[in-house]
């Protein structure tokens, strides 16, 4: 992200997350893990995170809630199928340290998670939005002689479509055959 260049520079990466490595980005997101590879990670900064949604129980667990509820449906879903995807909003630490740092990341944020609850098509599939401000620019807090934080949004969602089911040839009300029997969202 950083060009030396002086333009602020906005990304988002939208990952698909399989279901073998979904644990470990729980682990990672919502900050559970005893240690961390990444040596910018500071844990007594992990209260600054700020959720704008919490998840109530694991990523798994939440999926199968949405599913038990009729919220999604996994109905002739290939055995390799995505059940999950993350988006990272991600700035170069720049652009916020220039603008108000931590007040100024937490708004910012805020108005991302907005978008990412329309790109993926609604809240209710949105299982956990955290912003991470516990990890340091070491380049940018060497270079100022002060702590510089590097601040990113983390949204994990469960990916749907609309699908319409139509009425089979087996009814036995010939005029539905072919009509629209239900609407669910397909993962």
């Amino acid at each position: 992200m950083a060009r030396n260049d002086g333009i602020d520079r906005t990304s988002v990466r939208n990952l698909a997350v399989s279901d073998k490595a979904v644990g470990n980005t729980q682990q990672h997101n919502e900050r559970e893990k005893d240690s961390y590879r990444n040596p910018d990670i500071i844990p007594q900064r992990t209260a600054w995170n700020i959720h704008f949604k919490k998840p109530t129980a694991s990523y798994t667990d939440l999926f199968s809630q949405l599913e038990t509820a009729g919220t999604i449906s996994t109905r002739g879903l290939k055995p390799d199928a995505t059940h999950y995807c993350e988006l990272v909003f991600d700035v170069n630490s720049a652009y916020f340290d220039n603008h108000g740092g931590y007040e100024f990341a937490k708004q910012f944020y805020a108005d991302a998670y907005k978008a990412a609850v329309q790109i993926v098509g609604g809240e209710q599939y949105i299982l956990s939005a955290v912003m991470h401000a516990d990890e340091i620019n070491r380049a940018m807090t060497e270079a100022l002689g002060r702590e510089v934080y590097h601040y990113h949004l983390h949204v994990v969602y469960v990916p749907v479509v609309e699908k319409q089911i139509l009425w089979s040839k087996r009814c036995k009300d010939k005029a539905l055959v072919g009509t629209v029997k239900e609407t669910v969202m397909q993962v």
